[in-house]
């Protein structure tokens, strides 16, 4: 199976009026790491900056004015997915996967559009794995309760230490904690079958 663990940093929440200046994933092939990227990218010149996006970022308009061109950026992710997907066949896609990942789905599909491509679906499949939903169906089933279903609560609840806000970091968490809850699976079904 090939998963893309994703996760975005953008100058706010709106994906009209925002864009992204950060965009990393991991590539994940059959459990194995196949590749990590990281890149940093101006947003195009029409959109807006939120300064409390830009707090909890820990970056000011002027780093950002020093990040790559988002076109350069485009063209270095491009390379990547097509190494492992060949866009031209539907039944090859990866599944993406993050925290609240319909935010960073629909800010990517929102980037390639400002990039003269509609079509970020032939990367990916719609199926969309979100740890958010995880984190409620165990908590809902009594197997663990964390406070709330952010990253770091979660993340704290296994005992994974980790500097938020910074979109490698946080999708290295996010695949530990895909792992996790892969793994807490399997443990309840060999419960069930008494094992």
């Amino acid at each position: 199976m090939k998963l893309l663990f994703l996760d975005t940093e953008t100058t706010g929440v709106d994906v009209q009026k925002h864009g992204i200046i950060q965009v990393s994933g991991i590539i994940d092939i059959d459990g194995e790491i196949a590749e990590e990227f990281d890149f940093r990218c101006k947003p195009f010149p029409s959109k807006i900056y939120d300064n409390k996006a830009l707090e909890i970022n820990g970056v000011s308009k002027e780093q950002i004015g020093g990040f790559p061109d988002p076109r350069e950026t485009y063209k270095s992710l491009i390379k990547i997915l097509e190494k492992y997907i060949n866009r031209y066949n539907k039944n090859d896609k990866f599944y993406l996967v993050g925290q609240n990942i319909k935010f960073d789905y629909d800010f990517m599909r929102q980037w390639f559009e400002d990039n003269s491509n509609k079509y970020f679906y032939a990367y990916v499949f719609y199926h969309l794995i979100d740890l958010i939903v995880a984190t409620t169906l165990f908590k809902a089933s009594g197997y663990f309760n964390p406070k709330n279903a952010k990253l770091q609560t979660v993340a704290d609840c296994f005992n994974i230490e980790f500097k938020a806000h910074d979109s490698l970091e946080d999708i290295r968490v996010t695949r530990q904690l895909f792992y996790k809850f892969i793994n807490l699976i399997k443990t309840i079904e060999k419960q069930n079958k008494g094992e």
